[in-house]
């Protein structure tokens, strides 16, 4: 194989000459053939987190494209004897660079290469290039406290900020879209700003991130969407914006003013909205193979919701129920998200 081409010049750390990094561009297809993993060096791969990765991959294709923070390696190798007119750094085939930073985007992207089935599409891909940090002179014991610098310091954005801002999600145009029609959720109240809310001071429903997976529970029943499901979103996004808009209305009509108050009922935890979501997913939504509809009348089960207690002293709840900061003025009753299944049994016991 030919060598592959870095171009950018060595900066000296700290005034330490055998120490230095390039900033760079690298093409896909040359990261998936340098790269090497050093389990002494990095964590095991949790394979459990490429499929969302590939899934954000598979927008490459809109306007903004994707984005990815810079890809962190350690080339172990003296690196002066490959570089050409000073500017240019040839990295033979086999040798590696070893991974600081980044091995489950490079495994999210070896999978995506996978998935695409013309030639020409693969070969656009593995063409395009992605930003890289190489460090040179490190030894094994600098290269673990670089690894440990990045993910101990790196501060992770708001998840409901992204939801807000990130439009390539067409879920996040539509949760904020929605929240801005309305009025039901402006009165039961969504944060936008946060990831998690604290309670019992704060009596928000929920977050924009928690709206993002109740809708996804709504409409398809589960809280992961794939590519076809985001297909679908784009396809009926008016019919469905309206039919939200209708659904929070008479929901919010019917359950307890001031719903993410945990100090006075149990609607406020995601335990039990995960287990409303379910409840109006089976009783009202229609899953067709290319389409979502709903049934008519649908408004006559939520209004259903009604007949049932929420408040904390229904004994049906008393089993979710555990004490949180205990002997505090901020003591509340939470409910743990897992018993989202076992509530919804409750919901539809009741109700049928």
């Amino acid at each position: 194989m030919f060598d592959v081409k870095v171009l950018g010049a060595i900066d000296i750390i700290n005034s330490n000459n055998a120490k230095g990094v390039l900033s760079s561009q690298m093409k896909i297809k040359d990261v998936l053939n340098l790269y090497k993993i050093d389990k002494t060096v990095n964590r095991d791969v949790s394979y459990l987190r490429i499929p969302k990765i590939v899934r954000y991959i598979e927008n490459e294709n809109t306007n903004t494209g994707i984005f990815f923070p810079a890809f962190v390696f350690s080339f172990r190798g003296d690196p002066l004897p490959y570089y050409r007119d000073e500017f240019e750094l040839q990295i033979p085939s086999n040798e590696k660079l070893i991974v600081i930073d980044g091995q489950h985007r490079i495994k999210a992207l070896e999978k995506y290469v996978e998935t695409i089935e013309e030639d020409s599409q693969k070969e656009l891909f593995l063409n395009s290039s992605v930003t890289v940090q190489i460090y040179f002179g490190l030894s094994i014991n600098d290269e673990k406290r670089l690894f440990a610098d990045i993910n101990s310091n790196a501060k992770r954005v708001s998840m409901s900020l992204i939801t807000k801002f990130d439009s390539r999600d067409i879920l996040n145009v539509l949760v904020t879209e929605l929240y801005n029609v309305s009025d039901a959720l402006q009165v039961a109240k969504i944060d936008f700003e946060k990831s998690r809310l604290v309670r019992p001071s704060n009596d928000y429903f929920a977050t924009s991130m928690r709206l993002k997976g109740l809708i996804s529970l709504i409409l398809f029943g589960k809280k992961t969407l794939n590519k076809k499901d985001l297909d679908i979103l784009k396809d009926q996004y008016d019919d469905i914006i309206s039919f939200l808009n209708r659904l929070f209305e008479e929901l919010f009509n019917v359950l307890p003013a001031n719903p993410g108050d945990v100090l006075s009922s149990i609607l406020g935890h995601y335990g039990t909205q995960q287990a409303l979501g379910y409840y109006i997913h089976n009783s009202i939504i229609i899953n067709n193979k290319d389409m979502i509809g709903w049934v008519s009348n649908w408004e006559e089960d939520i209004e259903q919701l009604g007949a049932i207690d929420w408040t904390l002293n229904n004994p049906s709840w008393k089993k979710f129920l555990s004490i949180t900061r205990k002997n505090t003025p901020y003591e509340y009753f939470v409910i743990n998200e897992f018993a989202a299944d076992q509530i919804y049994e409750i919901i539809k016991k009741d109700l049928y």
